[in-house]
């Protein structure tokens, strides 16, 4: 019998024996039936070294996340004109704010003056 890794082999035959309690000290095989020698281990412990497995995304990993002001905004942009200053350019915000039945509620806000406005749909 043989212990691979993580896997134990009867002497006999070749074939994966089941795991078994510590206490067990004999396995019989499910195949050829022969009687072994439970050599399982009662614990594994696997470690890596942190730069076993190499990631872009953990490499950009910090204790400290800085997000700047175009991190935090979420709002998309539409080429419609803003009532108050005539940029054509205008960020939105689609909410449901009223029934599901019923249609959403879109907030503009211009980033050139602030001003803000919104349409019921």
């Amino acid at each position: 019998m043989a212990l691979v890794g993580t896997l134990l082999f009867c002497t006999d035959c070749g074939s994966i024996l089941a795991r078994c309690p510590p206490d067990q000290d004999l396995i019989k095989c499910d195949m050829c039936s022969a009687l072994n020698k439970n050599k399982w281990p009662a614990s594994q412990k696997t470690t890596s070294a942190p730069d076993a497995f190499p990631s872009r995304l953990f490499d950009k990993r910090s204790n400290v996340q800085i997000l700047t002001a175009e991190d935090r905004d979420t709002w998309a942009t539409t080429p419609k004109a803003c009532p108050k200053c005539d940029n054509g350019e205008l960020k939105f915000r689609d909410v449901q704010t009223r029934g599901a039945d019923e249609g959403s509620t879109i907030f503009y806000k211009c980033p050139a003056c602030g001003h803000g406005f919104k349409e019921d749909n």
